[in-house]
């Protein structure tokens, strides 16, 4: 199964699963080094660096991409639950943005969401943006939709007609480059 094809172009199964542990552990590294007061970067080494490691990872068996997710998720878990002053502190993003540490969380949240409808596994119910929660789409949607209109002069750039119209998952998979609508250019917010 992790060899089949994910809905990421270029991307097995097992590229996403890889993707998302690493996700994790940089998130993870972020939150222990903002801990001590320090600023690092997201992926030790930068993007190059984490292509390669997604590259070798996602050549695992099932068994092993499960076990790293599980490991990556009581990880960082670990490292949230124990942070005091670390929420207090920046990160410099894979994207070169510098983040708040207190804003992670909801980056993890979206990226598992996102991802595991990456996945392109119907038969696991992990078939693009109708398998995330609804919880998830309920607190991102309003986000988004605010970041997008922000695009625009003095905050006036308004969802075109046709995304207003879509249910909630979809308009959201729109501005994260999830959903093509025709006649429409992509949202452009996530890259």
């Amino acid at each position: 199964m992790v060899r089949l094809p994910s809905l990421l172009e270029g991307w097995t199964v097992g590229h996403v699963l890889a993707h998302i542990t690493q996700q994790g552990d940089s998130i993870r590294r972020i939150f222990l080094a903002a801990e001590q007061g320090q600023i690092i970067d997201q992926y030790e080494g930068g993007m190059s660096a984490r292509v390669a490691a997604i590259e070798g990872a996602a050549q695992r068996s099932a068994t092993e991409h499960v076990a790293d997710v599980r490991r990556s998720i009581y990880d960082l878990e670990g490292a949230i639950a124990s942070a005091r002053q670390g929420w207090f502190g920046t990160a410099r993003m894979v994207s070169g943005a510098i983040a708040s540490v207190a804003d992670l969380p909801l980056r993890r949240w979206r990226e598992v969401e996102v991802h595991q409808g990456d996945l392109g596994l119907s038969e696991l119910g992990c078939d693009g943006p109708e398998s995330w929660s609804l919880n998830y789409v309920r607190h991102d949607l309003p986000g988004m939709t605010m970041q997008f209109k922000a695009h625009g002069p003095m905050g006036f750039n308004d969802l075109p007609s046709q995304v207003r119209t879509l249910a909630p998952a979809q308009r959201l998979g729109w501005l994260l480059g999830r959903v093509s609508i025709e006649g429409l250019p992509p949202a452009g917010l996530m890259g």
